[in-house]
This record gives C-alpha cells, sequence and structure tokens, in this order.
C-alpha cells in the first residue's frame, strides 16, 4: 500500500462522494477509484459497497478507517519536519457572514494568496437569516470551512475560537431628540430594526430589551448590515449596529448612541471545518485567520455616502 492510496480512501471515507474527494487531492474521479482499488487489492479486502449510487464503507472499511487516521496525521507531523510550510495548491471552497465580508476578509484573502499563490480561492458570503447554510454546508462538504458566529451543535464540526464582534445601540440624531436619548422612551413609537430573527443577534438583543422589560411596537427586519445602517442613518427606526461601525457612524454625525440600554453581550466567532479533515489547506487558513480576524471596518464611507444626518 501506499500513502496516496491511504489517502484516496480516507478522503473518499469522509468526503459526501467520490467527486469532491477527488477535487480535494486534485485529481479525477477515475484516479481515485483506482487508488481505492489498488489499496483493496493490496490489503485483500473490500472497502467500499459500489452496488448503489452512493458507495458506502464496507464493515471492513468502517474498521480500517481509524487507523488510516491515525497514520495519516502521523505523515503530516513527518511531512512538516525540516522543511518549509507547504505550498497548498487547488481549490478552496469557504464562506464568512457579511460582518466579515466587510471587516478582515479582504486582508485575509491578501495574505492567504501572498502564501500560497497557486491556490485558487472561492468565497462564499452569506448575510443574515442564511448564514446556518454554512454550517450545514461545510458539516456535507461542499464547504472546506466558514467563519459563524456561535459554535454549531454539530458533531460533524470542529470549531476553533477566532474572536468576538461587539455591538451597540443606536438611532438617527432626529430620533435621539424626540426620545431624549433613551431606548425606553423611543420604543413604543419607533420601529426596531434587526436582522432577521434566526441571527446570531437576534438573541443578543432580545436578551437585552428583557432587562428593561421593553416592549417592542413595531419590528423591521433586513438581512443586510450595510442596509441596516442605511436604514438607521434615515431615522426610519432605532436598532444595534457593530460596535466599530456605531463608533466611526457616530463621529461622523450621522448616528447617536442611545441612553437607558443594558449591554449587549459581544458575539463570538468559529472557523469551523469537518471533524476528520486533516488537509494542510485547514490548519493553513486558521493560522492566518487568527492573525487577521478584526471586526473594525477599514472604511465604511459607503454606508452614508449621498446621505445627510
Amino acid at each position: 500500500m501506499t500513502l496516496k492510496q491511504l489517502e484516496a480512501f480516507y478522503l473518499a471515507a469522509t468526503s459526501p462522494n467520490f467527486m469532491i474527494a477527488a477535487e480535494r487531492l486534485h485529481i479525477s474521479v477515475s484516479t481515485l477509484s483506482k487508488r481505492i482499488t489498488d489499496l483493496e487489492h493490496s490489503l485483500r479486502s473490500i472497502l467500499f459497497d459500489r452496488s448503489s449510487l452512493r458507495a458506502r464503507l464496507t464493515s471492513e472499511g468502517e474498521q480500517l478507517l481509524p487507523h488510516v487516521e491515525q497514520l495519516l496525521k502521523q505523515a503530516n507531523v513527518v511531512a512538516g519536519m525540516g522543511r518549509q510550510a507547504e505550498i497548498l495548491r487547488g481549490r478552496c471552497h469557504f464562506g464568512v457572514g457579511e460582518l466579515s465580508a466587510l471587516t478582515w476578509l479582504p486582508t485575509f484573502i491578501a495574505r492567504l494568496q501572498a502564501a500560497h499563490p497557486d491556490l485558487q480561492l472561492d468565497p462564499v458570503v452569506e448575510a443574515g437569516s442564511s448564514l446556518g447554510n454554512l454550517a450545514r454546508r461545510v458539516a456535507e462538504g461542499d464547504l472546506d470551512f466558514a467563519v459563524i458566529a456561535n459554535r454549531p451543535a454539530d458533531n460533524r464540526i470542529k470549531a476553533e475560537y477566532l474572536g468576538s464582534a461587539g455591538f451597540a445601540w443606536v438611532c438617527s440624531p432626529a430620533l435621539h431628540r424626540q426620545g431624549e436619548g433613551r431606548l425606553p422612551a423611543l420604543l413604543p413609537d419607533c420601529a426596531l430594526i434587526s436582522l432577521p430573527p434566526s441571527s446570531g443577534t437576534a438573541l443578543i438583543i432580545e436578551q437585552s430589551l428583557q432587562s428593561i422589560d421593553a416592549t417592542v411596537a413595531r419590528r423591521l427586519h433586513c438581512n443586510s448590515w450595510a442596509v441596516i445602517a442605511q436604514l438607521l442613518i434615515q431615522g426610519l427606526g432605532l436598532g444595534v449596529l457593530p460596535e466599530s461601525w456605531a463608533d466611526q457612524l457616530v463621529q461622523a454625525g450621522l448616528l447617536v448612541r442611545l441612553r437607558g440600554t443594558p449591554p449587549l453581550a459581544a458575539l463570538d466567532y468559529f472557523l469551523i471545518s469537518r471533524e476528520r479533515d486533516l488537509r494542510p489547506l485547514v490548519g493553513a487558513c486558521l493560522d492566518i485567520a487568527c492573525e487577521v480576524v478584526n471586526f473594525k471596518p477599514t472604511d465604511i464611507g459607503f454606508l452614508h455616502t449621498g446621505t445627510r444626518a
């Protein structure tokens, strides 16, 4: 048997199908199948049941899988000794939310491409209620990794902490004067503008409101942080923004922080990948992400171009 045969078996066993496994190894499906067949001949065992549309591990394959996993982990350790980090090639398909895309993502891509110029990057940006799709797509093998708020409760996924984002209650200067800048005074007459109820910030907003026993008269949901910022600037309601965005828009005189508000909990962000993904790609991306993740925008001028407070 060879290391390439073991890698082919492991990726085929832990990926949704042979096509995705072959893509991750940067080989054709026929080459992947041949390596697995050669391994089966070497071991004199059938490792996959190919009688149905989707190949499944046989009992012999199930027994072999944890042993191959340990062998590949040791092989990665040996491969990294006495030489520089591997130059990654192939395709990297990953996902982030809108807040990440508008803050640290460009820096991440620049750093990753500088270190691995032959790596093809295909980022996917999801917003609001669609963020749950990222964890599902990682678990199913459609994405190599994703960065999301909150740790997913899925035993197929491993999560590495990257950082936190804080939030602040804000409104337009006109609304601020109307309610003397106090959240409880404004809520009965103003719309609460926020991401959809399924978003990561929905829970922290509700917790904040419950702590002051506040009642919301009207709600306006939008799945884009950028659009929410515009709606708040136009005075169409009150709401929360990422703290770094709020600071810049307050300094520009376009928004004002509300008074009488309890602190909003921060959101923790994680890089998630499949639990049994041993490829160097994931570790390399995690290392760079840990260095660059920062939810402070470099420029949010696009949020208030052409608007007036």
